[in-house]
């Protein structure tokens, strides 16, 4: 009966659930900041809150399959390699996310914030809590800079919006009711 609880119960199952409380709510609040600007600049999909969540998250399952799942006994005990493929993975997911059309490229800062979250999901898995958080903190504001400080950004040229310049969207979708009307 012991084993069967151990099994089920390992002594380090605390340590595991909340590295992963912690890295599902900073994907949560990166994908939240996500799903504002989607929401602000009317476009219809994009990786908001659940991608965001899932790839933070999931990283860390990967992260904490690699530290917990396997036996530490022999040459091959490295981590380090399932943390690589989740980089070369997240590549790969970003790459899709990455749309060029017309001259102009859309979703680099949505592959770019997929990428950091899976990062910061592997941080958690491996138990560096604060430097996680302090990264979700610089991610976050990286994501919502442009709202927090938006007449940092007026250097802009009319003619070339950037990914996420969402004033620039709205004001000129502004402009086009108005010449319908």
């Amino acid at each position: 009966m012991d084993t069967l609880h151990a099994t089920f119960f390992p002594p380090e199952l605390p340590t595991i659930l909340l590295r992963l409380f912690l890295a599902f709510v900073t994907g949560a609040i990166m994908g939240l900041e996500r799903e504002r600007f989607i929401r602000g600049a009317n476009r219809q999909r994009g990786a908001g809150f659940r991608t965001y969540s899932l790839v933070c998250f999931g990283s860390c399952l990967f992260g904490l399959a690699s530290i917990y799942g396997f036996s530490s006994s022999g040459v091959n005990n490295d981590p380090g390699r399932v943390a690589a493929q989740v980089v070369t993975g997240m590549g790969f997911l970003g790459a899709g996310a990455i749309i060029k059309f017309n001259g102009t490229v859309k979703g680099l800062t949505t592959a770019a914030g997929m990428w950091v979250a899976s990062a910061i999901g592997l941080m958690f898995s491996a138990g560096m809590y604060i430097t996680a958080i302090i990264a979700a903190f610089f991610a976050y504001l990286t994501l919502d800079f442009h709202r927090l400080f938006p007449h940092l950004f007026n250097f802009r040229s009319r003619q070339e919006p950037g990914d996420d310049d969402y004033e620039y969207e709205h004001q000129e979708q502004e402009g086009n009711k108005q010449d319908s009307n």
